[in-house]
């Protein structure tokens, strides 16, 4: 008569096994899933901005000289650009926004957008921020 084996226990390591893996993949799906939602938000914010940052027209030089462009003010992008991330800083904390006018074209307004996400999971893999980038571009509305 051969010995039988004593398998006693060995389900319940299978499970907890595999129940460590489940919640590992939950992590990380949940972790990747902020950084795309946290990258869409700040799309969104730049584009924001630099729709409001094409709206502020120089009027000074329009009246100097009516080209094929609508040359944008400078500081008045700035501004536009700054009190915009102002106002997304409640849904976006960390949110920095940078405007400026295109060099090469000046009725293109560019903001620049970037804001830090922790991640909620796997920070203890080494990896607790991450940063999310995007830019914008827009062009005055108005032409001549």
């Amino acid at each position: 008569m051969t010995a039988r084996r004593d398998d006693e226990g060995t389900v319940l390591l299978l499970t907890v096994g595999l129940s460590v893996v489940l919640l590992l993949l939950v992590a990380v799906v949940v972790d990747v899933t902020k950084v795309i939602l946290a990258k869409r938000a700040v799309a969104s914010a730049a584009d924001g901005a630099a729709i409001a940052a094409a709206q502020q027209v120089d009027v000074a030089a329009v009246r100097a000289s009516l080209s094929g462009t609508l040359p944008l003010d400078p500081a008045a992008v700035a501004e536009a650009v700054a009190a915009y991330a102002a106002d997304a800083d409640d849904e976006q904390p960390g949110l920095r926004l940078a405007g400026r006018v295109d060099p090469a074209d000046r009725g293109l307004a560019v903001v620049e957008a970037r804001r830090s996400v922790t991640l909620p999971f796997v920070g203890w893999l080494g990896v607790a921020q991450v940063q999310v980038a995007a830019v914008a571009r827009a062009r005055s509305p108005v032409l001549p």
